[in-house]
C-alpha cells in the first residue's frame, strides 16, 4: 500500500474538478457544488484502507471551496458520501436464534410478527424481528425466575428491534410472553439444542483492491439479476437504472487502486469485471484491462441461466433457526442470527462488533473493514449479497437510543432468492487476511 499515492491520485482528481466545473453553462452548477466522482474514489481508496476518511472530506471540501470562489455558490460541505466513524470496540454478546411467531394487538389491529432472535450485549436484551410493526406497542414477559419485564417497540428510531426493560440476566433460560389480553402465554425457549455449523479458515491474503472489484461485480449482478436474461443478456444495462448509471466510475476506481498500490500490477481483477461488464452490454465504464473471456466460478454462476426452472421461494417465515458465530476476521466479530423469506426476498441477519457503517456509497457492503459475502446453495448455484438495511451503533440516521454502542445490526438480501426446498448453504466471507466458509443446514418454518 502507497498511501502517499493514494492521497497524490486523489489531489489530481480534485485539481481536474473546478476545471470541470468553468467549462459547464453558465447556470447549470446547482446552488452547492458536489463532485460525485470524486467522492466515489475518495470512498473506494478509504474502504480499502488507503485513505483516511478525514483526508478524504478535507480535499472533497478543498473542492467545494474552490469552485464556489469562481461560481459565487454555497461552500458550505454537506453530509454526503465519505463520512467515515470510527470502528466500535468489539463486545461480549449472547444470541439464540427463535424462529417463532406471536400475535400482536393493539386498540383493533391483531398482527402476526415473527422474531428472527434474542440478542443480549452491552446495549441490553431485545428480539430481533422481520419487519417494522405497525404501530408501537409494548407487553409483559416472565423469565424461568419469575421475574416480570416490559417488552416494547417505540417506533422507527429502533426498526426490527423490541427491547427488553430491565435488562435480563445473562443466562435465563426462557421468557413467556403475554402479547395480548385473554391469550396463553407464548414460550420463548433461550437454551436451545443448536446445531453446529461446519466452519473452516483459509489463511491467505487477499489484496483489499481485488476484495472491492469483487464488491463492485457483486453489485452489478445483483442489480442484472433483476431482469431477466432469456432474450439478451448483453442487453441488460439498457433495461436496469442502476447499471446504466455506472457510468465511467468503476474505471476511475480501477486507476485510483493501482496508483495506491492496492492492486497487483498483474491481477486479473480488472479485466474480469470489464469482461462482465461487456457480458452485460455495459458500455463506457472506463477499465482499460482487456476484456477477460473466463469470468470467476461465483460471477459465470450468476450469468448462467438455471438447467431447470427456478422454484419460487418459501412463504413468509423463517428459513434458518441456527446461529453461526464466525472465526474473527480483519478485527470483525460477525454472528449469523437466521434466515427468512419475506416480502423483500430472502434476508440473511447478521449481527457485528469491531465494524464501523459504511457511508451512502454505490458500492457499500454494509461495514467495513471491506468483507465480500458470497452464498452456494445446495444445487451448487451461487447467489450474491446486498445490504438491505442497517442499524448502526449510531442508528437509522444517526440516531437511535437503544442501539448498542458497539453493534451493528445487518440484513443482507440473497440474489436471487434461494428456491424452495434448498437443504443448506454454505457462506463464504473473504476478508483481507482469510477467508471464511460456514455451512448451514436450511428447514422452512
Amino acid at each position: 500500500m502507497d498511501r502517499e499515492r493514494a492521497e497524490t491520485h486523489l489531489r489530481l482528481l480534485a485539481e481536474a474538478e473546478p476545471r470541470r466545473a468553468l467549462k459547464m453553462p453558465a447556470g447549470s452548477i446547482p446552488g452547492r457544488w458536489y463532485s460525485a466522482r470524486l467522492a466515489l474514489v475518495a470512498q473506494a481508496l478509504a474502504a480499502v484502507g488507503a485513505v483516511g476518511a478525514d483526508v478524504a472530506a478535507e480535499i472533497q471540501a478543498d473542492v467545494v471551496l474552490a469552485v464556489a470562489s469562481r461560481h459565487r455558490l454555497d461552500a458550505r460541505l454537506g453530509p454526503g458520501p465519505g463520512r467515515i466513524r470510527s470502528a466500535p470496540r468489539r463486545a461480549s454478546w449472547r444470541v439464540v436464534p427463535v424462529g417463532q411467531v406471536i400475535k400482536i394487538q393493539t386498540d383493533d389491529l391483531r398482527r402476526d410478527l415473527l422474531l428472527v432472535a434474542y440478542v443480549q450485549s452491552a446495549g441490553g436484551a431485545r428480539f430481533i424481528v422481520t419487519e417494522w410493526p405497525f404501530r408501537p406497542f409494548a407487553f409483559t414477559a416472565a423469565d424461568d425466575r419469575g421475574v416480570s419485564y416490559q417488552i416494547s417497540w417505540r417506533g422507527e428510531m429502533a426498526p426490527r428491534e423490541l427491547q427488553l426493560r430491565p435488562d435480563p440476566p445473562h443466562l435465563i433460560r426462557w421468557l413467556d410472553l403475554a402479547t395480548a389480553a385473554g391469550e396463553p402465554a407464548i414460550r420463548i425457549d433461550l437454551d436451545p439444542q443448536i446445531p453446529v455449523p461446519d466452519v473452516t479458515v483459509t489463511r491467505n491474503a487477499h489484496s483489499p483492491g481485488e476484495l472491492l472489484l469483487d464488491v463492485i461485480a457483486a453489485r452489478i449482478l445483483t442489480a442484472a439479476a433483476r431482469f431477466s436474461q432469456d432474450d439478451n443478456p448483453g442487453q441488460l444495462a439498457a433495461a436496469s437504472p442502476e447499471l446504466r448509471a455506472l457510468g465511467d466510475g468503476p474505471g476511475h476506481i480501477v486507476a485510483a487502486l493501482h496508483a495506491a498500490g492496492m492492486l497487483p500490477p498483474d491481477s486479473p481483477v480488472p479485466g474480469q469485471l470489464a469482461g462482465l461488464c461487456a457480458r452485460l452490454g455495459i458500455d463506457g465504464h472506463g477499465i482499460t484491462a482487456p476484456p477477460a473471456g473466463d469470468l470467476p466460478e461465483r460471477w459465470q454462476s450468476m450469468l448462467t441461466p438455471p438447467s431447470r426452472k427456478p422454484q419460487p421461494p418459501s412463504g413468509p417465515g423463517i428459513l434458518a433457526t441456527t446461529v453461526a458465530e464466525l472465526p474473527e476476521l480483519d478485527g470483525a466479530k460477525i454472528a449469523i442470527a437466521g434466515l427468512h423469506h419475506g416480502e423483500r426476498g430472502t434476508i440473511m441477519h447478521l449481527l457485528a462488533t469491531g465494524v464501523t457503517p459504511e457511508g451512502d456509497w454505490p458500492y457499500a457492503t454494509g461495514v467495513g473493514p471491506l468483507l465480500v459475502l458470497w452464498i452456494r446453495d445446495s444445487d451448487g448455484r451461487w447467489h450474491a449479497t446486498r445490504p438491505d438495511s442497517v442499524v448502526s451503533p449510531w442508528g437509522v440516521n444517526g440516531a437511535n437510543p437503544w442501539t448498542d454502542a458497539r453493534m451493528v445490526t445487518v440484513w443482507l438480501r440473497i440474489i436471487p432468492p434461494l428456491d424452495r426446498g434448498t437443504a443448506w448453504i454454505e457462506i463464504s466471507a473473504a476478508g483481507r487476511s482469510a477467508q471464511v466458509r460456514a455451512t448451514l443446514p436450511l428447514s422452512s418454518q
